[in-house]
């Protein structure tokens, strides 16, 4: 920001322009703004007889001839003696004075010629002095060409007290003051600059005028006005004036600072800027009302900011005085309105997108938290390439059916009892199956039993079904259930009545499978693993058996139909390319549609690390506890991310949202569509800037932009005078 100060000097100097020659911007303009613009100026409305004497084009045509004061109208009406013809007319109560009437003359014999405006033309540096300040060399000139003396020196205590206010909007302490008085070295002064631009009290006083202009808030601003978590914008402009950030970064980085090559988190707190809008989330809100006015807001505040212009008139209309149509304002609107976000804010703190902002310390504990993660599973990958597999031994094709029993001399585990069970013989004969017991349950209203102790845990596959066996004695049941625990008791199917609501709310994993069976004989229950809201890939871990009254006996339960509970790799292989790779992930389906032989033995490893590591039931019991660590690694990166701030940012839609001409800015009269330019009174964007919001930071900054530097001084002005060298 050292080279604000230095273009200081090029504002300064425009005070001092002493010369004969006659300047256009700094002698006429000011005559014919004042006296004349009003009914022949910019506005349609007031303008009379179709006369613009704000165009140069327009006033030679009509009412200057160049070196001919004699034969120009704009000169005869000037000093015309007939109430009827002089101008301006007596009503308006503006008469010119002598010398303005001089200056007219001597302008147009001169030429009369025009000028842009001089805010639109490049800064020149101006010459200065070797051994002079730049700013005392223009003040002093100026002081002398209006006769004037300086005012003698403050004294020591009153220029503390300026600087400090000044630097740190703070009073020096007794302390400080009392410092400064008895340091009588030729550095004094010096010292006490540096030490307050090194206090963080300097960037915190700088931070709070550009706060209010771009229009920070930490609420929504309108309805509820919530609170909204964006402070790290806040501090982030703090951080730029106490780190002397370059001002060409400072405003790239918040116009723009998303589309950087890898922009780090502080770049994407920095396009805060473009989010300080108000938000709504007010019933009854119209959502392309609320989007309109927010994109009109961002280019108006830009404009204002970063422009110095009223960019904001132009919405409804071209601008009376900015030479900036209404279609050139849209087209500037076309570079703000690309925002990937809904239009109402939700009444959220952080109304996406967000950016997570860790701090120094969050930082470091992510960095220990990820350190973490990525050892547990490089132990992981290095414990399962050494996993010593075997294939069992061929005793033949396997079963098509897995089925799972609990072992006949003990009873199950986590038995609940609402009821009456025991162990009960089976008739031989009577049930088709190869088991010898059964349990029998009985009693009134519902009775459950849970079997957790299974001889083996079993995945899912896209076409598995699940069962069990059934006797229904008399009086039979209202209600059997079955349930499957797979990190959850939720997996329901159940027959008969709804009694107790279990699939009432037609949640997917609760399923009403039918009526009851048969009583009297064994049946077979099944339901598809899909109906009860399993997916391939889930374990089941435990079976639960349920009925509401009666007696009933339950036998084996299982799945079928694609299970994994197998330790055959090559049979595995051949399953999934039956499935079509159902159970695969996406990046092991075309390694596995190869032909066995046509595989490199790095694709055929990667498919039996996958194996020994998500499918064999032996080899995963190895690292089931490593798995566990990292999921518990994995889950507190997680709570230290949900402890960070938040701070709105922008993030760019991935489609290009159209803009249009809105007649008197009214979000649902679109006219024309535009495309994205820039008004045609500035510079054109620079040889290879891209046409975005990066491409009109990269124009911004670029030395021959002749508002950028005027309008950061001019700011800079007014916060340490009062008053800006331009005051509006």
């Amino acid at each position: 920001m050292t080279r604000l100060l230095s273009i200081l000097t090029l504002m300064a100097a425009m005070k001092v322009l002493a010369s004969d020659e006659i300047v256009f911007n700094r002698d006429i303009r000011p005559i014919l703004s004042e006296h004349c613009f009003h009914c022949h100026g910019p506005d349609e409305k007031t303008r009379e007889a179709k006369l613009r004497l704000d165009q140069g084009e327009t006033a030679h045509a009509e009412v200057l001839v160049a070196g001919k004061p004699e034969e120009s109208e704009l000169w005869l009406r000037v000093v015309s003696d007939d109430e009827e013809d002089v101008m301006p007319p007596p009503e308006m109560d503006k008469p010119l004075d002598e010398e303005q009437i001089a200056l007219l003359k001597r302008w147009i014999e001169a030429g009369g010629e025009y000028q842009d405006h001089w805010g639109f033309i490049a800064p020149e540096r101006p010459a200065v002095p070797d051994d002079a300040s730049a700013i005392d060399h223009f003040v002093s000139s100026r002081i002398s060409e209006e006769k004037l003396e300086p005012t003698d020196e403050a004294d020591r205590r009153a220029l503390l007290r300026r600087v400090c206010l000044d630097l740190t909007g703070l009073p020096p302490t007794p302390e400080e003051v009392e410092a400064f008085l008895a340091d009588t070295s030729p550095q004094a002064w010096e010292r006490v600059i540096d030490r307050l631009l090194a206090s963080p009290r300097y960037g915190e006083h700088m931070a709070r005028y550009w706060l209010d202009a771009v229009r920070y808030g930490d609420t929504h601003g309108l309805h509820l006005d919530n609170y909204r978590e964006m402070w790290p914008y806040r501090d982030w402009v703090v951080r730029a004036f106490n780190d002397n950030k370059g001002w060409d970064a400072f405003m790239t980085e918040q116009l723009a600072g998303d589309l950087l090559e890898n922009p780090t988190t502080d770049q994407l707190v920095a396009t805060g800027f473009n989010r300080s809008h108000v938000t709504t989330s007010e019933g009854g809100s119209i959502k392309e009302e609320v989007y309109v006015r927010n994109v009109i807001d961002r280019v108006g505040t830009f404009g204002t900011v970063m422009l110095g212009l009223t960019a904001e008139c132009a919405s409804c209309h071209d601008h009376k005085f900015d030479p900036m149509s209404q279609r050139e304002f849209y087209q500037l609107f076309a570079y703000f309105n690309n925002l990937d976000a809904k239009a109402v804010d939700g009444n959220r703190k952080d109304h996406l997108p967000v950016v997570k902002v860790p701090g120094p310390e969050g930082e470091r504990q992510l960095a220990a938290a990820r350190r973490e993660i990525a050892e547990k599973r490089v132990a992981l990958i290095e414990a399962i390439a050494a996993y010593d597999y075997r294939e069992p031994e061929d005793k033949g094709p396997e079963p098509e059916t897995v089925e799972t029993v609990w072992t006949d001399d003990e009873s199950p585990a986590g038995a609940k009892l609402q009821g009456t069970w025991d162990w009960a013989e089976l008739v031989a004969g009577k049930p088709p199956f190869s088991g010898k017991r059964a349990m029998k349950r009985s009693g009134d209203g519902n009775t459950q039993h849970v079997v957790t102790g299974v001889r083996e845990s079993h995945v899912v596959a896209k076409d598995s079904v699940l069962f069990a066996h059934v006797f229904l004695a008399d009086p039979a049941p209202k209600q059997i259930m079955l349930q499957f625990h797979s990190g959850g008791w939720e997996h329901r199917a159940y027959w008969g009545e709804n009694r107790i609501n279990w699939g009432k709310d037609k949640t997917p994993s609760r399923h009403r499978v039918g009526d009851l069976p048969e009583t009297g004989k064994w049946v077979r229950l099944e339901v598809p693993a899909k109906d009860v809201g399993l997916k391939p890939g889930d374990t089941i871990t435990g079976w639960a058996f349920t009925q509401f009254d009666g007696v009933s006996y339950w036998d084996k339960a299982g799945i079928s139909g694609g299970a994994t509970g197998y330790r055959s790799f090559a049979r595995w292989l051949a399953d999934e390319k039956k499935r079509d790779a159902s159970t695969l992930p996406a990046e092991l389906k075309p390694v596995l549609a190869k032909d066995d032989a046509a595989r490199t033995p790095e694709e055929q490893q990667e498919l039996r690390l996958h194996y020994i590591r998500k499918v064999d039931v032996d080899a995963r019991s190895h690292w089931a506890p490593m798995e566990a660590a990292i999921k518990s690694a994995e889950q507190k990166l997680a709570d230290i991310e949900k402890g960070f701030p938040t701070s709105l940012v922008w993030k760019e839609r991935a489609e290009r949202r159209p803009a249009y001409v809105l007649e008197r800015g009214l979000y649902d009269q679109r006219g024309d569509e535009v495309q994205r330019a820039l008004p045609d009174f500035l510079p054109p964007l620079p040889d290879g800037a891209p046409n975005n919001r990066l491409g009109i930071a990269r124009w911004l900054v670029a030395p021959e932009h002749p508002l950028t530097a005027r309008v950061a001084v001019n700011r800079f002005w007014q916060q340490f005078f009062g008053v800006g060298l331009v005051k509006t």
